[in-house]
């Protein structure tokens, strides 16, 4: 089995997430994605409660077929790098061809990343374009949405409409948790 794999910290998980998703089964590059919700980003000093960045996940992802949401990076360790999760990612998924979904943007710097060589030796790649790096590598999917959880959290704040950006059940549960505000 192909199993596509969308590291993030869904913070809060958009539409531009599922698109990515959808994209890579609709054009067959995948038979399923797995959304992999950061503990915590190591370049990021502060996230939502992994628990509750969990929920939206799944709130977003459950109508989505051959779509799940793996916890997996719960039982990571300090400092809570992407290479540590896909190490066990391979693991739990050793009897699949497992493909990172990346945009462009993030593409080009994981070199940099903690183990970025290892990363990139050892996966496949589902590379979406990004605005500004239609240059820079071979995109696999050419239909990007160019949105931010940053921008999306910035609207919420402002009580400003987020309605497409998110799916409607998450935008329902960030209303109940009070979040962002």
């Amino acid at each position: 089995m192909r199993r596509g794999i969308l590291l993030g910290s869904f913070d809060p998980i958009h539409i531009g997430h599922i698109s990515m998703a959808t994209a890579a089964l609709n054009e067959d590059l995948v038979d399923e994605v797995i959304f992999v919700p950061a503990y915590q980003n190591p370049w990021k000093t502060k996230s939502t409660d992994f628990d509750i960045r969990v929920m939206m996940a799944n709130l977003a992802t459950v109508d989505l077929i051959n779509c799940k949401v793996s916890v997996v990076d719960y039982f990571n360790i300090k400092p809570y790098y992407s290479s540590t999760t896909l190490k066990l990612l391979k693991e739990q998924y050793s009897e699949s061809d497992l493909y990172i979904i990346v945009g462009a943007d993030t593409y080009v710097d994981i070199e940099n990343w903690h183990e970025g060589k290892w990363i990139l030796n050892n996966f496949e790649f589902i590379v979406v374009n990004r605005p500004g790096y239609e240059h820079c590598v071979k995109s696999h999917i050419n239909n990007s949405l160019d949105i931010s959880s940053t921008e999306i959290r910035k609207l919420i704040k402002e009580d400003k409409q987020v309605y497409p950006l998110i799916p409607t059940a998450v935008e329902c549960y960030i209303n109940e948790k009070n979040l962002y505000k």
